[in-house]
């Protein structure tokens, strides 16, 4: 789509994404050895099948991991939808985590300006003007971007960051389906290849303690006011800038 190497940092973010050709090679089949069955033994309580050492799996923790997963997904699905609505302006209904969404408006907003150029020549490069509101090169772009295996939320926002460029490009254009449509791809993507991490990460409640900024504004104010004399506001004020 676009030509490039990918160009990561310290934080995690990549700015810079080229995208390459995936080829996928697999193989299989059996061996030759012959099939043995295994013993039966008495059926008790420890076999279950009666498969020595076969234990069936709990119907509870099969229905509270199908849970997870669709509360997994309704919530990324609306999270994105309204972050990126929000970012281009665009009037939504929907009533997502307000944590999540300030904490992602804040992340994106800081990588927009911070990686403006970068994020520009990648617009540049796709000619969005031929595409329409074809937008699936976002799944191309999200698979080259974890293409090495590791996941990590830096890149999850940078992913977002992306999309959010995306978005604001085309609603200006008069293409604003294209936002719901981006929304979806990335959305897609993660609820797909990144499931799993993402469950294993507190989902979109990770993504706010990894960004957590300490606020402390908050704390010299609540300090200053639990103070009660004059005599003890010296002490309190050099605690605070030691």
């Amino acid at each position: 789509m676009f030509p490039g190497s990918k160009v990561s940092n310290d934080n995690a973010f990549w700015p810079c994404i080229g995208l390459t050709a995936l080829n996928v090679n697999s193989s299989g089949g059996f061996g030759g050895k012959r099939l043995v069955m295994p013993e039966r033994k008495p059926q008790n309580q420890f076999t279950g099948d009666g498969l020595q050492g076969s234990v069936p799996s709990s119907p509870g923790s099969d229905i509270e991991e199908v849970d997870a997963y669709t509360s997994l997904a309704v919530e990324t699905r609306e999270i994105i939808d309204i972050f990126l609505k929000n970012f281009t302006g665009l009037p939504h209904s929907k009533m997502g985590k307000k944590q999540v969404l300030s904490t992602m408006k804040r992340v994106v907003e800081s990588l927009v300006v911070k990686h403006e150029i970068a994020y520009k020549g990648m617009i540049a490069r796709l000619n969005l003007e031929q595409n329409g509101e074809d937008v699936s090169f976002i799944k191309t772009l999200a698979t080259e971007i974890f293409s090495d295996g590791i996941t990590n939320w830096g890149r999850i926002a940078s992913l977002l960051t992306f999309g959010a460029i995306v978005c604001k490009h085309q609603n200006d254009r008069g293409l604003s389906k294209c936002v719901t449509l981006v929304g979806e791809e990335i959305s897609s993507y993660l609820l797909t290849a990144q499931r799993d991490w993402l469950l294993k990460n507190k989902a979109w409640d990770g993504f706010v303690e990894f960004f957590h900024v300490p606020d402390t504004e908050g704390a010299v104010r609540n300090t200053l006011m639990a103070i009660g004399s004059v005599a003890t506001f010296g002490a309190a004020l050099a605690y605070l800038i030691r």
